[in-house]
């Protein structure tokens, strides 16, 4: 058993390499609270890295162990996950304010299994409704809603009108069927910035070349002609076949 508290401030060590990774700062959630996922560390230089749970080789009292370096990964993008909702705000799902979570209690798999709040009431993972940036949700003990039924409706996007009022863009059926079919026309491809590419008539191309719906324009070791350049300039891929020509 062990609690998110705990966690934090941890040093991560590096069992191969012998080394200090880096210090715990932040602890992320599955969407649904369900499961540890990953931990946000700092190591030289403020550099963030992130150590998914199934990475852990060890969690001792004083440091979390990884059997080598490629356990962590650079942090590149704000993580997908659910932020740990330590000093969240908890209420129930008709508004009735529960108090502040205090700690997280998760098992040796990292599932989660209860919250404990500040006027030492502990709720059951089961009784979870919902868990957002600042607040967390439960369910009152006879509540049989489901707040996943709650999911908005995927409006649609608005333009203003010359009067000003908003209106709503409808789908044109061409453009539906087109993403359907996977297919490009030609008047969608921009038209070629190179005027003139005969310079590239007799070389031989390095590489397959392909149009947008995938069919092949001219093939590696080719020779460059003038009719396989006036069907690739059609298709708007002269810069791709100057870099791959020799």
């Amino acid at each position: 058993m062990y609690y998110c508290n705990e966690f934090l401030s941890l040093n991560v060590l590096s069992l191969y390499e012998g080394e200090l990774i880096g210090v715990v700062d932040k602890l992320y959630f599955d969407k649904k609270m369900r499961k540890l996922i990953q931990l946000e560390l700092i190591g030289d230089n403020d550099t963030r890295l992130i150590l998914p749970t199934k990475n852990i080789y060890h969690i001792g009292k004083n440091a979390i162990t990884v059997k080598n370096n490629q356990a962590v990964s650079l942090k590149v993008e704000e993580s997908e996950y659910c932020l740990c909702p330590i000093n969240s705000k908890a209420y129930t799902i008709k508004g009735e304010y529960l108090g502040i979570v205090r700690e997280i209690c998760i098992n040796e798999k990292f599932l989660t299994e209860k919250f404990s709040l500040d006027n030492n009431q502990t709720i059951s993972i089961k009784s979870l409704a919902s868990c957002g940036k600042n607040t967390i949700i439960f369910y009152d003990e006879n509540d049989k809603v489901n707040v996943n039924k709650f999911i908005p409706n995927k409006m649609p996007k608005l333009f203003k009108t010359e009067i000003g009022q908003p209106a709503k863009i409808l789908p044109i059926k061409d453009e539906e069927e087109k993403e359907k079919k996977n297919v490009v026309a030609l008047e969608d491809i921009k038209k070629p910035t190179i005027q003139n590419a005969d310079f590239l008539i007799g070389r031989i191309c390095t590489k397959d070349i392909f149009n947008f719906n995938n069919e092949l324009l001219i093939k590696e070791h080719a020779v460059i002609n003038k009719k396989n350049l006036k069907e690739i300039n059609k298709y708007g891929k002269l810069r791709e076949l100057m870099l791959y020509c020799k």
